[in-house]
């Protein structure tokens, strides 16, 4: 956890290296290895008792991703996709969002210290904090300098690394802090940091923090994510790196949150091919509609079918309604999508007809 230049003992994907070779000669038979000795078998008492925990740690993994989920809301004018993958049955990672009236939306992405059930616990006490924090609706820095004080009070003996920003929906400002977390992304013509430190959360009781501003225009997205991207290992124990992340990000920022999460997740686990995931990773990404309808539902069919397949499915059956509002394109919807199931195929189609349904009414409302 922390910034992405700060490498931590509890963040790596563990890698497994094949042995070295002996010059070029055959090495010696082995003699077999003693036959170490079996485990004795539970009772049925043992076994029930491993049943039900192990139940009870599904249960636990369950309500903490459908409190993640749940989180997620929808924002007019915006798009927004969020994932938390634990590397074990139970995360430390958190996200979370709050409506704050008047169209401003606060955000939140977080990293507790450790793995597995202590870290879920910890997780649990830093967004109950956080939640009751924010609600005061206050600047960004404030409100972290105050969960930094219950942390300490409620967390004696872990650390939280977490960044907080008000988005202000309307006018597409973003106004945050950061309390030791890897820097958000703006992803628009380029791809650059925004560079705001500060000291993680249940370190210092007097911990003060600064804030910065980012202006979202039409077509921008902001990228926040936990450390578990940048060091995943691959099996030769080399760690992703932002270089790699930033590269990846520029050379596909045209994508929607949703295709942007996904291609992300698909580089991780190419890079991480066999070795086993010992972090947690987490991936908020936002990004503010287009203000013409055409041309945000042309990049919604480049963003499915890609920029040369969607050309000439535009044009031969979306162009003549480029210029239409959002009750027209609703009405001639079913139309449209059985004439893509015919050319795409059921899949595609489904896609598609998702993903419009849901602009069209965005922009609807």
């Amino acid at each position: 956890m922390g910034q992405r230049h700060t490498h931590t003992s509890w963040v790596s994907f563990l890698g497994h290296r094949p042995p070295a070779r002996l010059g070029g000669r055959r090495r010696a038979r082995p003699e077999p290895a003693a036959t170490p000795p079996s485990a004795p078998a539970l009772s049925s008492e043992q076994q029930r008792r491993a049943d039900e925990l192990q139940q009870d740690l599904q249960l636990a993994r369950d309500i903490q991703q459908g409190l993640l989920l749940e989180a997620a809301p929808r924002l007019a004018g915006w798009e927004l996709s969020a994932i938390s993958m634990p590397a074990r049955d139970l995360g430390g990672d958190l996200y979370d969002f709050l409506s704050l009236g008047g169209g401003i939306q606060g955000i939140m992405i977080g990293d507790v210290s450790g793995k597995g059930l202590p870290a879920a616990l910890r997780m649990a006490v830093a967004r109950t904090v956080f939640r009751h924090e924010a609600r005061r609706d206050e600047a960004p820095a404030s409100t972290l300098a105050a969960v930094n004080r219950g942390i300490l009070s409620e967390i004696p003996q872990g650390m939280v690394t977490m960044l907080y920003a008000r988005l202000d929906t309307a006018r597409g400002e973003l106004h945050l802090a950061n309390a030791g977390h890897t820097f958000p992304l703006i992803v628009n013509c380029t791809v650059s940091e925004i560079e705001l430190s500060g000291l993680p959360l249940g370190v210092d009781a007097d911990s003060d923090y600064r804030e910065a501003r980012a202006q979202l225009g039409p077509g921008d997205s902001v990228v926040l994510y936990t450390d578990g991207v940048l060091e995943a290992e691959n099996p030769a124990g080399e760690i992703f790196t932002y270089e790699r992340l930033e590269a990846l990000i520029a050379a596909n920022r045209q994508l929607k949150p949703r295709a942007m999460v996904a291609l992300m997740l698909h580089e991780l686990r190419t890079w991480a091919g066999d070795t086993l995931q010992s972090d947690d990773v987490t991936m908020v990404v936002l990004r503010r509609r287009l203000t013409d309808l055409g041309a945000e539902l042309r990049s919604i069919v480049e963003d499915i079918l890609g920029a040369e397949p969607a050309a000439p499915f535009w044009d031969e059956e979306l162009a003549p309604l480029a210029e239409a509002n959002a009750e027209i394109w609703i009405a001639a919807l079913p139309e449209i999508m059985k004439r893509a199931q015919s050319r795409l195929g059921r899949g595609l189609a489904r896609e598609l007809n998702q993903q419009l349904r849901l602009t069209l009414e965005d922009y609807r409302a």
